[in-house]
């Protein structure tokens, strides 16, 4: 004869038993998925500032090997930001016009000085050729007089700092 009442005791778990293993396994799992999720968000905040391949704002160029190879001669070009401006045209509607300059300092250590002073410099650009038309800006005349105007401009406001050239990397006028 089989003992059922034995059979079926052996079967059941005990609860204080079921308890004492969901602490163990809580226990044992919540510092793992802790150390897990540190490691994930320490991999993609690190991974964004390792990996990402932004540009910088300046390029620095050595022309030392092409004149002398005594002298460091560095040229340093800072890409300003894009600027928009809405100037009048002959009509007295109102066009965009997208600027893209590069600005060409000593050395370096200026790049500070001159993100520093960004603001100020983009307001100069703006307020100068905000007083233009759109005929006053065509053809290469005007933009050499804007390229000269606005280099005095910015080295007014970076006054110890000379900005020895400016760029025009792109000029566009929008129409509507």
């Amino acid at each position: 004869m089989v003992n059922i009442e034995n059979d079926t005791e052996d079967n059941i778990p005990d609860e204080n038993l079921k308890i004492i293993d969901k602490k163990k396994f809580l226990l044992f799992l919540l510092p793992i998925l802790i150390v897990i999720g540190l490691i994930v968000s320490f991999y993609s905040i690190s991974g964004k500032k390792i990996n990402s391949e932004e540009e910088l704002p300046y390029t620095v160029v050595d022309k030392s090997a092409a004149e002398d190879g005594n002298k460091k001669n560095l040229l340093i070009f800072y890409d300003l930001p894009e600027i928009n401006v809405q100037i009048k045209n002959a009509d007295g509607k109102r066009e965009l016009a997208q600027i893209r300059l590069s600005i060409e300092i000593p050395t370096v250590d200026d790049i500070k000085i001159i993100e520093g002073l960004m603001p100020q410099i983009a307001d100069a650009v703006i307020a100068h050729t905000l007083e233009l038309t759109e005929d006053e800006l065509q053809g290469s005349d005007s933009l050499y007089y804007l390229k000269e105007e606005l280099q005095y401009r910015i080295n007014l406001i970076t006054d110890p700092i000379k900005v020895t050239n400016l760029n025009i990397k792109n000029f566009e006028i929008l129409k509507k």
